[in-house]
């Protein structure tokens, strides 16, 4: 499996020998930064958004009929990588806009800069921008190149509460960031071709999403998620695989506080899961699932590296056969 490392000194290219290690230029290389935005069609508040001059046929969404259910990650069936929703994990049938929801199109970036937008049955060509506090995004379909499909940044605005259902963002292949990240809380989504699906600042909560098919080449390092130094931080019974990349999850190497990364279905990466180095307060780990349907190792190396040193890891079993995770 080709494993990019590009952050590690002296490898940029071809296969790694080496273990890549926590950095913390891997976890801030997505940092925020004003967007290509362009002339950007404000969205106002309402009860839903209904289509601008900018939005064209509407398009039904050939999607699930049934929410992810949220039960708890741990049953008798092994394997469930191979069809997760199988046993109860998030996948691409129960995650993303539900069917027969009819999207109206809407063409452009769009920036939220009204308190209490709700956005509902949109197909947006373009990035969003949050701006605003108690955004809400729901039952709708995110296509973006630029930087971050979903953008909500510390330096826009306070109060965050932005929260997103029942949508799937595309980053169409590119070095692009799926959503991140302060204030959010993501649920029911499907996050495709991205190099990072998530970047996670503080206040955060992501649950029951599917994340896979990752922007890869050989300058990109992909994550499903990266941690920047942030806290109040929820990574809950999702499906994470990461099939050429850096990891599943990579949390920022020192000053995380207040993680609990639980009920998972982790795949890939060169660590699947990349724990702080250090002794960061409050990081659990526990309950998850690592598959080797990726790697015999779960990632390339291992299931991840660091984990020994948080404040709890407990009930990680591998998917193929449910026996524990040794914490060595």
């Amino acid at each position: 499996m080709l494993v990019v490392a590009a952050f590690i000194a002296g490898i940029v290219t071809g296969r790694s020998t080496t273990p890549p290690t926590n950095t913390a230029a891997e976890v801030t290389d997505s940092a925020p930064a004003a967007p290509t935005v362009g002339s950007p069609a404000t969205i106002a508040p309402s009860a839903s958004v209904s289509p601008s001059a900018q939005a064209s046929a509407s398009t039904a969404a050939p999607r699930r009929t049934t929410a992810a259910p949220a039960g708890s990650n741990v049953s008798d069936k092994t394997n469930c990588a191979s069809r997760p929703s199988r046993c109860g994990f998030p996948d691409e049938t129960n995650t993303g806009v539900p069917r027969g929801v009819k999207l109206a199109v809407l063409n452009g970036n769009q920036e939220i800069n009204k308190p209490g937008t709700v956005i509902d049955g949109k197909d947006i060509r373009g990035c969003v921008d949050i701006k605003a506090k108690n955004v809400t995004i729901r039952r709708s379909k995110i296509s973006c190149k630029s930087f971050f499909v979903v953008a909500s940044w510390t330096d826009r605005y306070s109060g965050g509460g932005a929260r997103l259902e029942d949508v799937e963002l595309d980053c169409l292949k590119t070095r692009g960031t799926g959503v991140g990240s302060y204030g959010l809380t993501v649920v029911r989504a499907e996050i495709r071709g991205c190099e990072n699906g998530v970047d996670v600042d503080h206040s955060v909560t992501v649950r029951d999403s599917y994340i896979h098919s990752p922007f890869n080449n050989e300058e990109a390092h992909s994550d499903g998620m990266q941690f920047n130094s942030g806290s109040k931080i929820l990574v809950d019974h999702n499906t994470i695989v990461i099939p050429d990349g850096t990891s599943a999850i990579i949390s920022h190497p020192n000053g995380n506080a207040d993680v609990t990364i639980s009920r998972n279905l982790l795949a890939g990466g060169a660590y699947t899961l990349y724990c702080p180095r250090d002794s960061s307060r409050d990081f659990r780990v526990v309950d998850n699932r690592f598959s080797k349907s990726v790697a015999a190792k779960g990632g390339a190396f291992g299931p991840w590296t660091d984990c020994p040193k948080v404040a709890e890891v407990a009930g990680n079993v591998w998917d193929d056969d449910l026996t524990p995770v040794k914490v060595e």
